[in-house]
């Protein structure tokens, strides 16, 4: 007998491990948890294959069918990605910072060729744009101007680039602190 309950402890141990942990929220804000697939991270960044935890088979899912993904601590949300006036690709981009607040940070993995290379996006009251490096002082400080306070300290060298996770934190408390 205790053979048998230790057989069936065992066997609902495994189910329950074999359940996925990773998840994706689909277009009706429904979070369903299971396992999914990586690839490359170029695939990774237009595509994704799924098993929710009560199917068998893989599904694939684009940026334009689900709101985002999760594999551990990673998150992935679906955006545009505008090449030109002309051309816009939904992608997936990593975020990096938290969801809350009004500004967030996102990596997104492209592809010219056979190269691979990461773009780093900051999107502010809903308006996503590439960050530009070469002009990051003039860029963050108009990009952040209704925070006067941060946008002087961004102009007066007292941030750097390294540091523009530390830049959008101190603006979604200031701007959580406004709406108090």
């Amino acid at each position: 007998m205790k053979f048998i309950l230790f057989l069936f402890i065992g066997i609902c141990s495994n189910f329950i491990l074999a359940q996925g942990n990773d998840y994706i929220v689909d277009i009706n804000d429904r979070k369903i948890l299971g396992t999914i697939k990586l690839n490359t991270p170029a695939i990774n960044s237009s595509m994704i294959r799924f098993k929710s935890n009560n199917e068998t088979s893989f599904e694939q899912y684009r940026p334009d069918k689900i709101k985002q993904w999760s594999v551990g601590e990673q998150v992935f949300v679906s955006k545009v990605y505008t090449v030109d006036e002309t051309r816009s690709y939904s992608v997936f981009m990593k975020r990096l910072t938290p969801e809350r607040g009004k500004a967030h940070l996102f990596e997104y993995y492209n592809t010219s060729g056979d190269m691979g290379y990461t773009q780093t996006f900051l999107e502010k009251d809903l308006k996503i744009t590439e960050v530009n490096y070469a002009k990051f002082r003039k860029q963050m400080a108009e990009v952040f101007k209704d925070c006067k306070e941060l946008s002087k300290k961004i102009t007066e060298k007292k941030y750097k680039k390294k540091q523009l996770l530390e830049i959008i934190e101190e603006y979604n408390e200031w701007r959580e602190y406004l709406w108090k």
